[in-house]
């Protein structure tokens, strides 16, 4: 044999050894069962597994994918979606509207009907009052003028009359920003024990001193809200993105807000919560953070629990203080509409939070509050609050008018209606004034100057309803909206949120109302003694008859959140922001064994129960139990 038929047949053994180990490579990743591997790569947690993406890399994946536009509020849905992510409406159901040509928001203002009654005449809807306030979510954008201004724009008119309307502006006008390379903050110092960092204060903080209730005709629509004047250069480009559909919109907030995050390693910090006290801790510590700290990554430990910080134990330490946040006892936030069990800043919050254990004043609380929803936003945490449209729109600096007290309360609402559509109503001896709970006792709070002596009368009601919108709104709270907006814009610049609109702000903070079942399925990662078997099957049919309370309860105790992220299940994470899928691990069953949640890891132990009813009874004793809390096994 030759030389050349030695290297011929060499050659040729090692192209077939080559194809049988990749062979054998793809047969081990599909089939991990096979040898110990599969064991192996089960008790690493389905990391194997995880398609290693983030956030922006599942946005940007979906952007080619199929839509359907909802007939309520026009949100742009995947096909996959049986009903619509931002206000729940069913893909099938139809709603025929005509709208106007947008009407410049500088027209001469007119005392008239309020705007939902002349829209009742172009939307020709069979809807509640709810989906109408839904489909005008829009009613409010920023363009461009005829010279190159940007001016607010008001949409869905049949007639040039405009309701009053009005801006709320915080701070005096300062410096204009760019595309902006801002002053550099340099803290170095990783912290433990949740200590306060560095020395270095988050660049013009202090500037923001007041806050008003402009009409929109006095108003710089060029100006956030935080009173920062953008500039032309950064308009032009934050135009055009506040157009696009919300995925877009949502992959371009994705990537900025990853540029804001600190490196671990330049930067993290450590912090121990007592479970006792975490709503008041956390408040504390982030009123304590400064500089650059306000975007480092933060890992949480529960004192006295062995849990390890790889995910969960974030996601719970934002859902207990997003509910203490909302619950009575805070004394921050008071349900305000009970239809949509909303809530609204405490008029009375100044007596209702003394008794707080906390180092911290009482406007400082907010100030905390809204670095806490700050943080959400940049950590990408869904929480599970609901706040009234209004502190949404307060937020972004968004155009209001009468119409946006109904949402906040209906029976004030209906009151101002018909002092609006009705003559006479000197009859119903009306004054300048409200009353109002301070502390213990109510009193009574003149609209203006010795307004308790003044009547309603025909001839002054519009200059009356116009001082309740301010006073319902804004001036009741005007202390503690400052406070609040000032804590979100510690944490993000003020032009990251203008591209949103208040319905959609609310999606990202606070993610999907509706637990979607198919997407659940969808987007779960099963191990393979699990595959097409009854207990599978069994799972999901109980998972499926359990009531959306129920399921969501079931979500937390596997992920420690009990909302679905605005990307769906597909959007799950881990610590470190990767995608990390659902999963289902088969394991033996042995009796009176119980599922077992490794929340960090976004998965249940599945015991392989010999029937669907055994499932059940220990799904239900699971459900039964508190799902917080986090232990090492």
């Amino acid at each position: 044999m030759d030389a050349s038929t030695v290297t011929y047949l060499f050659g040729g053994v090692v192209v077939l050894l080559a194809g049988v180990c990749i062979a054998n490579c793809i047969y081990m990743r599909r089939h991990p069962e096979a040898t110990g591997l599969g064991e192996a790569l089960l008790n690493r947690n389905f990391l194997e597994f995880m398609p290693g993406l983030n956030r922006r890399d599942v946005e940007e994946l979906t952007l080619d994918m199929e839509r359907w536009e909802c007939s309520v509020c026009a949100f742009m849905n995947l096909v996959t979606k049986p009903i619509c992510s931002l206000c729940s409406t069913h893909r099938d159901y139809r709603l025929i509207e005509f709208y106007s040509d947008t009407v410049p928001a500088h027209e001469p203002e007119k005392p008239s009907r309020s705007m939902s009654q002349r829209a009742s005449k172009s939307l020709q809807r069979q809807t509640s009052k709810s989906f109408q306030r839904l489909s005008m979510r829009k009613q409010w954008t920023r363009q461009l003028d005829t010279k190159g201004n940007v001016v607010w724009a008001r949409h869905f008119l049949d007639t040039e009359e405009c309701p009053a309307s009005f801006v709320i502006q915080t701070g005096p006008i300062r410096h204009e920003v760019g595309d902006s390379n801002g002053p550099d903050v340099s803290v170095t110092v990783i912290i433990h024990d949740s200590t306060t960092l560095g020395s270095a204060e988050t660049p013009g903080l202090d500037a923001i001193q007041t806050i008003a209730w402009v009409p929109i005709e006095g108003i710089n629509a060029a100006t956030t809200v935080t009173g920062l004047r953008l500039l032309p250069s950064t308009w032009s480009s934050l135009l055009p993105i506040s157009r696009l559909p919300f995925s877009l919109k949502y992959a371009w907030f994705l990537h900025q807000v990853s540029d804001l995050i600190v490196p671990y390693a330049d930067l993290h910090i450590q912090t121990k919560v007592q479970r006792a006290r975490v709503f008041e801790e956390a408040l504390e510590n982030l009123l304590g953070i400064k500089g650059q700290g306000l975007c480092a990554i933060i890992r949480y430990n529960f004192i006295g629990e062995s849990g390890l910080d790889a995910g969960a134990i974030q996601r719970e330490w934002y859902t207990l203080v997003a509910h203490a946040l909302l619950h009575e006892e805070s004394g921050l936030f008071t349900l305000s509409n009970r239809d949509d069990n909303s809530y609204f800043i405490n008029p009375n919050s100044a007596h209702d939070t003394s008794h707080l254990d906390v180092q911290l004043e009482h406007l400082e609380l907010f100030r905390a509050a809204g670095r806490f929803i700050g943080r959400a936003l940049l950590d990408g945490q869904v929480l599970p609050i609901q706040l009234s449209p209004v502190l949404f729109k307060a937020l972004l600096g968004v155009p209001m008018t009468l119409d946006d007290v109904e949402s906040l309360d209906k029976t004030t609402y209906t009151s101002l209606q018909y002092i609006v559509q009705n003559d006479r109503v000197d009859d119903l001896a009306l004054t300048f004034s409200v009353t109002q709970c301070f502390g213990d006792r109510m009193l009574e709070v003149d609209l203006i100057e010795n307004g308790h002596e003044m009547a309603v009368t025909d001839a002054n009601k519009h200059e009356y309803i116009a001082l309740m919108v301010r006073h319902l709104l804004f001036g009741r709270v005007e202390t503690q909206l400052l406070a609040l907006i000032e804590g979100v814009y510690d944490v993000l610049p003020p032009e990251l949120l203008t591209a949103f609109d208040h319905k959609e702000l609310e999606l990202i903070l606070c993610g999907l109302h509706e637990i979607d079942l198919a997407d659940w399925q969808a987007n779960t990662v099963t191990s393979s003694n699990l595959d097409n078997t009854p207990v599978l099957e069994w799972f999901w049919n109980i998972v499926s008859s359990l009531p959306q309370d129920d399921q969501a309860k079931l979500l937390q105790y596997a992920t420690g959140a009990s909302r679905v992220p605005v990307q769906g299940f597909k959007g799950l994470t881990s610590y470190d922001g990767k995608i990390c899928y659902f999963t289902l691990k088969g394991v033996a069953y042995k009796q009176g064994v119980y599922p077992v949640a490794h929340a960090c890891y976004n998965r249940i132990d599945l015991p392989l129960y010999p029937s669907e009813e055994l499932l059940k009874d220990a799904l239900k004793t699971l459900l039964l139990s508190d799902p917080t809390g986090f232990n090492i096994e």
